[in-house]
């Protein structure tokens, strides 16, 4: 009878787990810390103030900063927040600013309080859950003038912060474009030309020229630049660093000795490193662009095996990849990656002779081709793979077998969840299945018809995008 090879290794405390999501938690917090809240050019020539309550209030108004002009001014938070208790609002607007008939107090206050701080307006937000059970943020614009509001609008929080910050645009840019002042290089340019029209004019356009193309050297924000910052089609680099849950099952089919041993194990811990890198990304170079370099390592933490009630014997599991990946943008956030590479995956058993010459060992040299994408979701990101797997050397394990041969394929899937700007957390399923045929013959110390040999990986990660 055949004993299975069976792995002793206890499972890792959970604690491990918990240590790294919470060293994650803190980076992310350090990160949320380090947010700047105001937005501020300081050859600003006028200043609005920006104001929300409600749930989520930071984040909003972070994404309405960041479609504020650059010229434009913003209003230390401290100094409105005084400003608005000294013009008797002391408390939350709340939902009365949504409703026309009794807000006209709210404004006139809030109003007030934006000349007391100086400013050429407020954008006052109230977030909250309307009728129809959908989170939003109501949002006015209340400058000096009593008449009707330039805006008086809501966006809705549901969708992902990209589709917030795009609807932002369209409710407020109007008004932000209409009241922000020119460039100083632009009141320069026209400054130096009023004499002469026509000298004027090509003054101007020289000026306008070079500043155009300042801003398409930085190119690399989220001003209209080459490259968005930290969003995933257009990122320059990205790490993820995370935990991951190993398995391996290797079978034999159609077994004719007795020296044809199986294994198992599953929930081995292992810690995973990856990244890419897109040395091209801000160039205007189509293809070039979105070729990066892809490379990953995970090793297994303590891993053990034994036969039967024998004594556990040290296991090596690690897996290193290394490759090319063209990504493609398909839609305006969906992301489809074209991938070639080589992995190095390595599974010993440091056997003594007499059970070394019936235990699975392999140490893959593979050569691997595949698809991957991206896809939003709501608030979250899909993200599925396939691959093709072609061993270009499979090692010990297969050369104790005549005419074996050895195929692959592997699969990815996944949710990632945005955290902070540039910082998601990623769930991830990877599969690999090694499916192998042998051609033995009469007098063959080692004689089966194929094997089947699986890998597993549960991965919880933290990534960072630039």
């Amino acid at each position: 009878m055949r004993k299975p090879i069976k792995n002793t290794t206890l499972f890792l405390s959970m604690s491990l787990c918990g240590r790294i999501l919470l060293g994650l938690s803190a980076a992310t917090a350090a990160t949320f810390a380090l947010a700047p809240v105001t937005l501020a050019a300081p050859k600003a020539s006028k200043s609005i103030a920006v104001r929300i309550e409600g749930p989520n209030a930071d984040d909003i108004r972070e994404d309405i900063l960041s479609i504020v002009p650059e010229t434009l001014g913003v209003v230390e938070p401290d100094a409105f927040s005084k400003a608005l208790k000294s013009a008797g609002q002391a408390k939350p607007v709340g939902d009365t600013l949504v409703s026309k008939a009794q807000r006209k107090k709210a404004i006139d206050r809030i109003r007030k309080a934006g000349k007391a701080a100086k400013a050429e307006g407020v954008i006052y937000g109230v977030s909250r859950t309307n009728k129809k059970k959908k989170k939003e943020v109501h949002l006015v614009y209340v400058d000096e003038n009593a008449g009707d509001l330039a805006v008086d609008g809501a966006v809705p929080l549901s969708g992902s912060r990209d589709d917030r910050k795009k609807a932002l645009e369209e409710l407020l840019g109007p008004t932000l474009a209409q009241i922000a002042p020119p460039p100083a290089d632009e009141d320069k340019a026209k400054s130096d030309g009023g004499g002469d029209g026509e000298e004027g004019g090509g003054d101007e356009e020289k000026d306008g020229g070079g500043e155009e193309k300042d801003e398409g050297d930085s190119g690399k924000d989220d001003k209209g630049g080459k490259r968005k910052k930290n969003e995933i089609g257009s990122a320059l680099f990205s790490v993820e660093l995370g935990v991951e849950f190993v398995g391996r099952w290797f079978d034999y089919s159609d077994p004719r000795t007795l020296n044809l041993r199986p294994y198992g194990v599953f929930g081995q811990p292992a810690i995973s490193v990856s990244g890419e890198l897109y040395p091209l990304a801000s160039t205007d170079i189509a293809v070039l662009k979105g070729l990066g370099i892809t490379a990953g390592y995970a090793q297994a933490l303590g891993l053990n095996s034994a036969v039967g009630d024998g004594d556990p014997i040290s296991t090596t599991y690690q897996r290193i990849n290394l490759g090319l990946r063209e990504r493609l943008s398909i839609g305006e956030k969906s992301v489809l990656g074209i991938s070639a590479g080589l992995r190095f995956l390595t599974f010993e058993i440091d056997a003594p002779a007499d059970l070394a010459r019936t235990v699975p060992n392999v140490s893959y040299t593979l050569f691997r081709a595949g698809l991957d994408g991206r896809f939003p979701v709501g608030p979250v990101a899909l993200g599925l793979g396939a691959e093709y797997i072609l061993p270009l050397s499979s090692g010990p394990v297969y050369e104790r077998f005549t005419g074996a041969s050895v195929q692959g394929i592997g699969a990815l899937a996944g949710v990632m969840i945005p955290v902070a700007t540039g910082i998601e957390a990623r769930l991830l399923v990877e599969y690999a299945r090694f499916f192998s045929s042998f051609q033995p013959e009469q007098g063959d110390a080692y004689i089966a018809g194929g094997a089947i040999d699986q890998y597993l990986g549960l991965r919880l990660a933290g990534a960072y995008v630039y």
